[in-house]
């Protein structure tokens, strides 16, 4: 019975040796493996059942050889936390530089082509007027370089929304919503959400401590850090591996089911179900529960709890922000308060008739006499022809400047007194000068700058707004590669520690393979004598 237990225990030892050099195979053929976490068999003496005492025949008995008490995974929570908070972070920056990058070529003016360029021309061609009043070259030269400078506002407006567009849609087109950026986001987002709930049910149903658990415990983490990229989240790990999942107070997978799915919809359709919502968002992200029989509204703007992750910096890059921080809303929101500064500034001194004075234009029947402005004699107007709301994007010239009696409607005169003025004063060029002034004159409108002053306050802010999110970004991109070393060198394989490994369960199968042997040979020896 001795020979045969020590056969027994040999020939385990022989399996749990040759199921710990399988288990170095594993690692070594997986050390590039995305995601994989290095494991090693945990070994344990095996004792068979029953009372031992201090009887050595009965503890000799009771040796049962040795056994595989489970496959450790090397693990460390705390840094996987950690590393999910600092991914999140870095693709929220990575999202706020990649918008910042865009609107720098966007107002790249150093081509000769944007606002910078297009304002200058404008007061060249007003001091040209000033020296040439009744010149109508000199007046069609100061139209065309007013219509190229509402030109220029107007195609960067288009390229701002084309760039808001790519990434949130118009908020009027459900086609343009489906085609940016966030739905696609959104999209993938709810897919590892649901990956993630059906690696929760196949770990339910797994025994912890084996390889199959161990795999789908490396799945799991890859699922969480891509659900980090897209969102900030917290995580809650149950015994046998399951995980929930929050973002904020909201969870969004509770073990086998996803509790919070996300939908989206473009701002005009959020607004038909919500009139009294007032925001600025292009799109509105809700999160609902689908599991039950009917689906339950988390919540139904949940844009303000995404703050993390490059969703979170979509969602930013569509908010108006304060001068501190630029991105293409807040920027639209300048370029809009300049353009209608500007027509104001113009439309104001073109039509003056008010108890200070009145402005005067050349009558066109009669090019050597002025007459007196009109009350609507406007130079810059909005794509309807009105002078309300005028913005960055509507702003053009009044129709009748194009006319060939229009371009005598710029004013050129100015008198104090309507009842008391010189008819034939075509070179007082005086209102001509009041608006070349307004090049260096501070309104209260633009924050006490100059038209040329703000904008270049503006370039500055995207300038610097750019030069600190890459800053930021490359940072927080040092932060998360270092976090990735740490992990790697927790849980990432080394060829050395496998190689020690080997050599040792090599030996001990080599071993246990003699001990079979010579076990083996003393039972033939015994069988012959029984014969």
């Amino acid at each position: 019975m001795n020979l045969m237990s020590s056969l027994n225990i040999s020939a385990g030892a022989l399996s749990v040796n040759e199921k710990a050099i399988s288990v170095v195979s594993h690692n070594v053929s997986n050390m590039n493996t995305d995601g994989y976490h290095k494991q090693r068999v945990n070994l344990e003496a095996r004792n068979i059942a029953g009372q031992i005492g201090d009887n050595p025949n009965n503890q000799v008995r009771a040796n049962g050889g040795v056994k595989i008490t489970n496959v450790m995974r090397y693990n460390d929570d705390y840094l996987n936390n950690y590393y999910r908070d600092q991914l999140s972070k870095k693709n929220y920056l990575e999202q706020q530089l990649g918008d910042l990058d865009e609107l720098a070529g966007i107002f790249d003016d150093l081509n000769g082509t944007g606002i910078d360029s297009a304002l200058a021309d404008f007061y060249d061609a007003l001091n040209n007027l000033n020296q040439y009043p009744a010149s109508s070259a000199a007046r069609t030269n100061f139209i065309e370089s007013a219509k190229t400078l509402t030109n220029v506002f107007n195609t960067k407006t288009a390229q701002l929304d084309n760039l808001t567009g790519a990434s949130l849609g118009d908020g009027e087109s459900e086609e343009a919503l489906k085609n940016s950026r966030l739905y696609i986001q959104y999209r993938e987002l709810n897919n590892s959400l649901d990956e993630l709930a059906s690696v929760n049910k196949a770990l339910q149903t797994t025994q912890t401590g084996t390889l199959t658990a161990n795999n789908l415990l490396d799945k799991r983490d890859l699922i969480l850090h891509d659900i980090a990229q897209f969102v900030d989240i917290n995580v809650e790990e149950k015994a046998n591996g399951t995980v929930n999942v929050y973002m904020g107070d909201v969870a969004l997978v509770k073990g086998v089911t996803v509790t919070g799915s996300l939908e989206v919809q473009t701002a005009s359709q959020y607004k038909e179900s919500h009139p009294e919502w007032t925001g600025t968002d292009a799109a509105i992200i809700s999160i609902v529960n689908n599991s039950g029989d009917s689906k339950e509204v988390i919540a139904e703007n949940a844009n303000d709890i995404i703050t993390g992750g490059s969703l979170g910096g979509l969602i930013s890059a569509g908010r108006e922000s304060g001068d501190d921080t630029t991105n293409p809303t807040s920027v639209q929101k300048s370029l809009n308060t300049l353009a209608a500064s500007i027509a104001k500034i113009f439309n104001d001194l073109n039509a003056k008739d008010d108890s200070e004075g009145t402005a005067y234009c050349i009558d066109p029947t009669n090019t050597n006499h002025l007459k007196k402005t009109t009350p609507n004699n406007y130079i810059f107007v909005n794509s309807s022809g009105g002078t309300d709301d005028i913005t960055a994007g509507n702003i053009k010239l009044a129709d009748n400047l194009f006319t060939d009696s229009g371009i005598w409607d710029i004013s050129c005169a100015f008198f104090d007194d309507p009842n008391n003025y010189d008819i034939n004063a075509v070179g007082n060029s005086s209102n001509v000068v009041a608006m070349l002034n307004t090049r260096s004159q501070k309104q209260d409108e633009l924050n006490g700058m100059s038209v040329e002053d703000y904008y270049s306050s503006m370039l500055g802010r995207i300038a610097s707004a750019g030069d600190s999110a890459k800053t930021l970004y490359e940072t927080q991109g040092d932060v998360v590669d270092s976090i990735e070393k740490q992990l790697d060198s927790a849980y990432g394989v080394d060829l050395n520690e496998e190689l020690v490994d080997l050599i040792k369960y090599q030996t001990a199968y080599a071993a246990a393979a003699q001990v079979f042997n010579v076990v083996n040979s003393c039972l033939d020896t015994l069988m012959s004598l029984g014969r």
